[in-house]
């Protein structure tokens, strides 16, 4: 099957129902910004489809909140994307069992695309200043295949979420949206923000050093016959392996018994600038990420210096 993004470049995507007549002129220059974006073939692809199982089946947390259970937000990359299928079935201790397949179909997808924006350079909505402990303005959108077998494009872009993110992750306030909905629609456009969470704690877990990123390809026969049928290659894209954070998570921290946000306790990374000087270790040169550590109740590992693209 391929991925969310492939389609979306092939296919284009389709205006979200919400969208007021009004509206809808800049819903389609808002659009085309964000398509060229999704274009680009350097753009960072993150496959979470592992994160997003584990958020909505393997923990039966109901609730969550930005900024306690999402502890470091730090961008990893300056412009990514993150997709993920959506399960069929959710169960939880406080709503039971809903089937998401009568939301959003059998094989329904979601993307998120992510960028940093310089908050110095930014202007907010309303007149209102940025803080100055902002280091980064997360800029993201969601973008949502439906799976009813009518052959429909995506839905999205549904509007720029914006989330003000100090130096060590965390969240300073409540994310806010740029709709273009009607103003009776807002408990809408607040329920479209928690479809943001697998992708939030896709980036929480790339901050550990106890999960691993992998590059994939798709396998060169079904690849050369999907570019002879659609003229487009398939695109590259990463996975995350969180199965020793899993481990860790449900064995030393009791994540099964006391939920997610207790078992998880993440030593905050930082970003290094070894841009001047003699660089590290006396001859790198660059900006490289300190990545946090997750840890249970027994003990932690020493962090260890990647590099990433900024």
């Amino acid at each position: 099957m391929p991925r969310l993004i492939d389609d979306i470049r092939l296919r284009g995507v389709q205006m979200p129902a919400f969208v007021s007549s009004g509206k809808e002129r800049e819903w389609v220059d808002y659009a085309r910004t964000v398509l060229k974006i999704l274009s680009d073939p350097t753009l960072p692809v993150l496959l979470v489809d592992n994160v997003a199982d584990y958020y909505y089946r393997g923990t039966d947390q109901e609730f969550w909140s930005f900024d306690r259970d999402f502890p470091n937000l730090a961008p990893p990359f300056e412009q990514f994307w993150c997709e993920h299928k959506m399960p069929r079935v959710l169960e939880s201790k406080e709503r039971g069992r809903t089937e998401v397949s009568r939301l959003i179909g059998q094989n329904g997808r979601q993307g998120v695309l992510v960028t940093a924006l310089d908050p110095a350079a930014q202007a907010v909505a309303g007149g209102e200043k940025i803080p100055t402990e902002c280091k980064w303005l997360l800029w993201m959108d969601l973008f949502i295949d439906y799976d009813f077998g009518h052959h429909q494009r995506p839905d999205g872009p549904h509007g720029a979420i914006f989330a003000l993110i100090d130096a060590e992750g965390r969240m300073l306030e409540a994310p806010w949206m740029q709709s273009y909905a009607e103003l009776a629609d807002k408990n809408l456009m607040k329920s479209l923000m928690t479809w943001l969470h697998p992708t939030l704690l896709s980036v929480c877990f790339l901050h550990c050093k106890n999960v691993k990123v992998e590059d994939q390809e798709v396998p060169k026969p079904l690849a050369k016959k999907y570019h002879q049928k659609t003229g487009q290659w398939p695109t590259k894209y990463r996975t995350l392996v969180i199965e020793p954070l899993k481990q860790i998570l449900r064995h030393e921290g009791g994540s099964d018994k006391h939920g997610l946000a207790r078992a998880m306790h993440i030593c905050r990374g930082h970003f290094a600038d070894y841009t001047q000087g003699a660089g590290l270790f006396g001859k790198y040169h660059g900006k490289y990420w300190i990545p946090a550590t997750v840890r249970g109740t027994k003990g932690k590992a020493a962090p260890r210096e990647i590099e990433v693209k900024l």
